[in-house]
């Protein structure tokens, strides 16, 4: 049996979350189920940033947690996404140029986000029937980076995020391969 030794956390300067690996998840092949390529939140903690925070800090936690894109949250709901494309992009540009704040400092994460209600989703039941190749096909056809995956509660009009999908990790965990045909 090992003794275990408590020690204060005051001997270090700050914890941090873990860097999630670059080269993320499992090699898969087109055929491969989707459900080996998302990002599972019964399995894994979400990455989320409060709507308040300041686009450059959200982007720094991107960075450190080796991640793309950040579930928003507000008052214990998800209110949005953001990704770092939109927030190196045009869209803190576009917001300086037709707002009242003229700093790049004082933009916040709810200001250039993906609102919730422009999310674009995919069904719980239809992922788990898709296989690797036809999700990349998806989110190429669509021109998207990311997708929520969602589980609607069919007794009320709310639903469960359930999971999110890379583009980007989608490619990698594919090696670049595509379905024959």
């Amino acid at each position: 049996m090992v003794k275990a030794t408590l020690i204060p956390t005051l001997n270090f300067d700050a914890g941090v979350l873990p860097r999630r690996s670059v080269v993320d998840g499992q090699s898969l092949s087109p055929a491969d189920p989707a459900i080996l390529a998302i990002t599972d939140f019964t399995r894994e903690h979400p990455v989320t940033v409060d709507a308040e925070r300041q686009i450059d800090d959200a982007l720094n936690d991107m960075i450190n947690l080796g991640v793309r894109a950040l579930l928003v949250y507000k008052e214990h709901r998800i209110v949005g996404l953001i990704t770092s494309y939109d927030i190196q992009g045009e869209r803190p540009i576009q917001f300086l140029q037709s707002s009242n704040y003229t700093q790049h400092r004082d933009i916040r994460v709810a200001h250039i986000m993906t609102p919730w209600d422009a999310l674009t989703a995919v069904e719980w039941r239809t992922l788990q029937l898709m296989c690797a190749g036809d999700l990349l096909d998806l989110l190429d056809e669509a021109g998207l980076t990311h997708v929520i995956v969602v589980e609607p509660d069919r007794q009320s009009s709310s639903c469960t995020v359930r999971a999110l999908v890379s583009r980007a990790r989608l490619v990698r965990q594919l090696g670049g391969l595509r379905r024959a045909g």
